[in-house]
C-alpha cells in the first residue's frame, strides 16, 4: 500500500485539520490584504486627488504583483518545498503591508500594492496544493473549497476594518493593521506547518524519512521503513507536463477560465463600492455593498464545500459560471435600487466565488506532484492578467462615459465563456493520471511488513 492510500483510507485526523485550519487563517488574512485597496481607494483618492483611471490602477496594482508572484514565487514550492515559500510569501507581505502605510504618493503606494501581490500571488497558488495534498482523497475537493472561503472572509473583515479605522485613523492605519496581522501568522507558520510528505518524497532531501515518519506520526497513519526509489524525471519535465499534448489543452483551458473568473471578480470587488458610492449611496452603504459582495462569497465557499461531498467540483464549477453571468447581467439591469442593488451584490459575491473556489479544487488534481504547484501557479498567473486588465479597463471606460450597469452587463459575457472551457476541460483524464501517479509507487509501511493492513 502506498503513502497516498494510506492516507487516503485513513480518517481525518486532529493534526491534518490543524494544518487545513493553518491554511484557512493564512488565506484569510491575505484575503484582507489582497483587497483592502477596495475599501480604502476612495479615501486615498480624496487625499491624493485622484481620478477613476488612477484608482484604477491602484487597484490593478497589486494584480500585477499576483501574475509575479504565480509565476516565480508559487513555483519555488516545487523546489525548496511548500513549508519555505510559505514563510517567504509571508515575509514579502508583511514587509510591503508595512510600506504601503508609509507611501505619501500614488506611484509608491502602487509599487508597495504591486509588492503585496507578489506575496499573496505564491500564496493563493500554493495553499490549495497543501490542502490537497494533507486531505483525503474523498474529503480534498470540500477541503479546498473551504480553504477559498478564506479570501472573501478576509474581505469582510477589511470592510468592517474600513469602516472602524478610516474615518478615525486614516486609510494608512488599515494598512498597519494588515501588516500586524501578517506577522502574526508568519510566526503560526513557523511553529506548525509541516513540509508536504509528497514534496518529501519526491525530491527526497536530507532526513526526508525522519520528516515523512514525525507528520505520519501526528497524522495517526503507520510509518515507513524506506523512501521509495526516485522516479526518473525528464529534463524538461515543467514543459512536458503542462503544455505539451493533451496536457497543454488542459493548462490553457483551466488559464482561461481563471482568466474570466479573476477578471470578473476583481472588477466587482475593486469598483463596486465607489460605483455605489456614485450612484448616490452613502459612503457607509457603498462600503456594506462591498462587504456584502465577500459576505456572499463566504458563504457560497462554505456551501459549495457542503455540495462537494455529494456532486463533483467540476460540475458545480460549471454551474456556478453560469449562475455568475445571470447575477452580473441582474445587476446591470437593476443598478441603482438601493434594496436590489445590496441583494444583487450579496449573489454576485458569492456566484463569483463559488466559481473561484471550483477552479482551486479542480486545478491540483490536473498536475503531477513534481510540477503541481507550477503547474496552479501558472493557471493562476493567467488568470491574474485578467484581474490587471479589468479594474484599468472599467477606470478607462467610466472616464470615456460607460455608466456602470453597462460595465456588469459587459462582464457577464466572458463568464459564459469560463463555463464553457470548465465544459471542455476534461477532468476525469487529469485525475485518473494523478491518481495513477499517487499508488503506482508501492511503500513499505511498517503496518504493511508485519502483514498488518497490507493491500
Amino acid at each position: 500500500m502506498s503513502i497516498r492510500e494510506s492516507i487516503d483510507r485513513a480518517p481525518l485526523s486532529r493534526y491534518q485539520i490543524l494544518v487545513i485550519s493553518l491554511c484557512l487563517l493564512i488565506v484569510l488574512i491575505e484575503g484582507y490584504d489582497l483587497l483592502l485597496m477596495a475599501f480604502s481607494a476612495s479615501a486615498v483618492a480624496a487625499d491624493w486627488k485622484l481620478n477613476a483611471t488612477q484608482i484604477g490602477v491602484l487597484l490593478s496594482a497589486v494584480g500585477i504583483g499576483l501574475v509575479f508572484g504565480s509565476a516565480f514565487i508559487s513555483p519555488l514550492a516545487d523546489r525548496i518545498g511548500r513549508r519555505r515559500m510559505t514563510l517567504l510569501s509571508l515575509a514579502i507581505v508583511s514587509v510591503s503591508m508595512a510600506a504601503s502605510a508609509l507611501t505619501t504618493d500614488m506611484f509608491g503606494l502602487a509599487v508597495t500594492r504591486v509588492i503585496t501581490g507578489v506575496g499573496v500571488g505564491g500564496l493563493v497558488a500554493g495553499l490549495p496544493v497543501v490542502i490537497a495534498e494533507f486531505a483525503p482523497q474523498r474529503r480534498r475537493a470540500t477541503l479546498i473549497a473551504l480553504g477559498t472561503a478564506g479570501l472573501p472572509i478576509g474581505g469582510v473583515v477589511g470592510g468592517f476594518v474600513a469602516s472602524i479605522v478610516l474615518g478615525t485613523f486614516g486609510w494608512r492605519a488599515s494598512f498597519v493593521v494588515g501588516a500586524v496581522f501578517t506577522v502574526i501568522v508568519f510566526f503560526v507558520v513557523l511553529l506548525v506547518l509541516p513540509e508536504s510528505i509528497d514534496f518529501l518524497l519526491v525530491k527526497q532531501p536530507k532526513n526526508a524519512l525522519e520528516a515523512i515518519n514525525r507528520t505520519l506520526s501526528k497524522m495517526k497513519v503507520a510509518a515507513i521503513s524506506a523512501l521509495p526509489a526516485p522516479e526518473p524525471r525528464p529534463k524538461n519535465v515543467v514543459v512536458s507536463e503542462l503544455f505539451k499534448g493533451r496536457n497543454g489543452r488542459k493548462t490553457a483551458l483551466i488559464g482561461f477560465a481563471f482568466f474570466v473568473m479573476m477578471g470578473a471578480f476583481y472588477f466587482a470587488n475593486g469598483w463596486t463600492p465607489r460605483l455605489l458610492l456614485q450612484a448616490g449611496l452613502t459612503p457607509q452603504q457603498s462600503i456594506g455593498a462591498g462587504v456584502l459582495l465577500n459576505v456572499g462569497g463566504a458563504l457560497a465557499a462554505i456551501i459549495f464545500a457542503a455540495l462537494a461531498i455529494i456532486f463533483r467540483n467540476r460540475t458545480l464549477t460549471i454551474i456556478s459560471f453560469a449562475g455568475a453571468a445571470i447575477a452580473f447581467l441582474t445587476m446591470g439591469l437593476s443598478f441603482g435600487s438601493l434594496g436590489w442593488t445590496l441583494f444583487l451584490a450579496l449573489a454576485v459575491g458569492g456566484l463569483i466565488q463559488a466559481c473561484a473556489t471550483g477552479l482551486f479544487t479542480i486545478s491540483p488534481e490536473l498536475f503531477p506532484t513534481s510540477v503541481r504547484t507550477t503547474g496552479v501557479g501558472f493557471a493562476v498567473m493567467l488568470g491574474r492578467i485578467g484581474a490587471i486588465i479589468s479594474p484599468i479597463l472599467a477606470g478607462v471606460l467610466i472616464d470615456g462615459g460607460w455608466s456602470a450597469p453597462s460595465l456588469y452587463l459587459l462582464f457577464a459575457v466572458p463568464l459564459v465563456l469560463g463555463g464553457l472551457a470548465v465544459i471542455a476541460l476534461r477532468q476525469s483524464g487529469g485525475a485518473a493520471a494523478l491518481n495513477r501517479r499517487a499508488t503506482s509507487t508501492p511503500v513499505t509501511t511498517e503496518a504493511a511488513a508485519s502483514g498488518i493492513g497490507s493491500a
